[in-house]
């Protein structure tokens, strides 16, 4: 996958070691994580998961883009995106992302969400593009549908986090789908690497 990918506002890149403390600065943040299977980190923790991240950079086949979301008006780091291959069906890609609070109510969300289904399907070549989130979660739900993806299944005792089982909402699109809605930026991004958002 090509990067840096790039919309109106943002700039998705690979993280650097000197990210961390704007990365700290949400995820250590509780509102920021509330709906989320991690957080509020402390400061190491956010370190390793900056090397971690790095590290599946690394990784040939590649499984996972971890990436740092720069709102380019300010240069500002204000959150991080997530694209995931499924190990067992690499054409099914998971896909997340997670802002500052600063970032939120603007419209980065939906701007960050579509950037993710696009490429996707277009740089990834994905078949299915799925995300999941806390029912109660309404940002979340309503950044998903807005991306497109639509609500696929409710899912009792779907995970635990901070010790306690939670359920899930399952929304996706499937790539035939997505030409339908979209075919002049799906037939664009169909092309193959380089041609980004």
């Amino acid at each position: 996958m090509d990067l840096p990918i790039e919309t109106e506002r943002l700039l998705l890149r690979a993280y650097r070691p000197e990210d961390w403390p704007q990365v700290h600065a949400y995820a250590r943040d509780p509102e920021v994580v509330r709906y989320l299977g991690w957080g509020p980190d402390t400061e190491a923790e956010t370190q390793a998961f900056i090397h971690r991240a790095r590290a599946a950079g690394e990784q040939d086949p590649r499984q996972e883009y971890e990436l740092a979301v720069i709102f380019k008006p300010t240069g500002t780091l204000v959150g991080g995106a997530a694209l995931k291959l499924d190990p067992q069906d690499p054409r099914s890609v998971g896909l997340g992302c997670t802002l500052h609070r600063l970032a939120w109510g603007q419209g980065l969300g939906t701007e960050l969400a579509r950037a993710l289904v696009q490429t996707g399907f277009g740089q990834l070549r994905a078949r299915r593009v799925w995300a999941r989130c806390r029912p109660e979660n309404v940002g979340s739900c309503r950044v998903m549908k807005k991306a497109g993806l639509r609500f696929e299944e409710y899912v009792q005792n779907d995970r635990t986090v901070r010790g306690r089982r939670v359920d899930s909402f399952l929304c996706g699109l499937g790539r035939e789908d997505w030409l339908r809605r979209t075919p002049a930026e799906a037939l664009t991004a169909s092309a193959g690497p380089g041609t980004g958002c």
